[in-house]
């Protein structure tokens, strides 16, 4: 590398040495304000700008010399700056090194670089295209249940069957509405006379499994077969004794149940009574649980119903975690409660129209007892999901 001091009255006459001297390749090492001595004592020194440059030998000797002629010596400021070869060498190797790598790469890069973004824009007029097309040759019903939070593919077959009722001469919202109100009826299961005579209720956490209860027993508790009720939620603070207190002022029987021998008990002591069984909240991450619910079934004896409880305000991707994490249980029913504490009903649509969960047999959307509990009715289920009149 060979390396010069220039000096000039202001920066850019020394700048303009530097490049009329090394070529438009030097490097600008540093640049310092000097005075130089003149007169006595240096009274009357003049300021000068002095920069440090320094440039490629190969590449000032192709610039300057002819060809095959020896690299020219180095100037005399190589000694004056006193830098010794040893400190030079390797910063005069990476800069060839990076020079030569740029003089490779940069051709190869810049094309490969445009050739990818033309393709990324010839890519997104076709998918912008491909959306337009799927736009106008989707029938609006498909549309107005994807506004509705319906997934794709329930949303494009329910939309299709709707148009297809509709061309039959039915108006386009009833044949939208009546087309989801018959997939739901398939899904529902209403409550019947001959119900099991015990039923067993879990769920996740905060579902409402306890209101649930109660709601069941207050409706039942006037009719020609009065229920007894089962806690096995002993370790929730307080559980057992709002039931308890709530089971008394119905006049019902009411059993706390620590273990299986409690749970046989109970039973023998309901009499033939109906028996609703209370359970603790389960999270997915308790790996214990599901054993103990699987244990408690088992001591209930097969003829027990169990019925799932969530809540319609759960995240989807949560709803289908305790969808699966219960499943080992066969869940007979679905009860689906705080349908009032959510905008739409699109989490509780999919899961029925995906067909994977046990059917609906009670939607609550309060917390009053026993009125706000009821079984589904399909349109108007429908009807809600949709956001129109039943």
């Amino acid at each position: 590398m060979h390396v010069r001091r220039f000096e000039g009255a202001d920066l850019p006459t020394a700048l303009r040495k530097v490049r009329e001297t090394l070529g438009a390749d030097a490097l600008v090492l540093s640049t310092r304000s000097v005075r130089r001595s003149s007169g006595w004592f240096g009274r009357f020194a003049r300021p000068v700008v002095e920069v440090t440059a320094a440039v490629d030998r190969d590449v000032r000797q192709s610039a300057t010399a002819p060809a095959g002629e020896k690299r020219v010596a180095p100037d005399r400021s190589w000694k004056e700056l006193q830098l010794t070869r040893a400190l030079v060498e390797p910063i005069e190797t990476e800069v060839r090194a990076l020079r030569e790598a740029v003089e490779r790469l940069e051709p190869a890069n810049t094309s490969t670089f445009a050739e990818e973004i033309a393709e990324l824009r010839t890519l997104v007029r076709a998918l912008g295209r491909r959306e337009d097309a799927a736009k106008r040759a989707r029938p609006p019903a498909v549309a107005r249940l994807l506004a509705a939070g319906i997934a794709p593919k329930h949303a494009q077959a329910l939309g299709t069957e709707a148009f297809l009722r509709a061309a039959d001469g039915t108006g386009t919202e009833d044949a939208l509405l009546e087309t989801v109100a018959a997939h739901f009826e398939a899904r529902l299961t209403p409550a019947r006379q001959d119900d099991p005579p015990l039923a067993l209720y879990v769920g996740p956490t905060g579902a409402g499994k306890t209101t649930t209860v109660a709601k069941l027993a207050a409706r039942e508790a006037h009719g020609d077969r009065p229920p007894a009720l089962l806690t096995t939620d002993a370790q929730r603070l307080g559980a057992d004794v709002a039931l308890g207190r709530f089971a008394k002022s119905l006049e019902l029987p009411f059993d706390v149940a620590v273990s299986d021998r409690d749970v046989t008990a109970a039973v023998r002591r309901a009499d033939g009574r109906r028996l609703l069984v209370d359970t603790p909240g389960r999270s997915p991450a308790d790996a214990a649980a599901l054993a103990e619910l699987r244990r408690l079934r088992t001591a209930l004896g097969g003829g027990a119903q169990v019925n799932l409880v969530v809540a319609a305000t759960t995240r989807p991707c949560d709803l289908e975690r305790s969808l699966a994490w219960f499943r080992p249980l066969a869940p007979d029913a679905l009860v689906v409660t705080k349908v009032d504490e959510c905008d739409d009903l699109a989490s509780v649509a999919n899961l029925l129209l995906e067909g994977e969960g046990p059917p609906l047999a009670w939607i609550a959307d309060g917390q009053r007892v026993p009125d706000d509990l009821s079984a589904p009715d399909p349109r108007e289920l429908a009807a809600r999901v949709l956001g129109v009149s039943p």
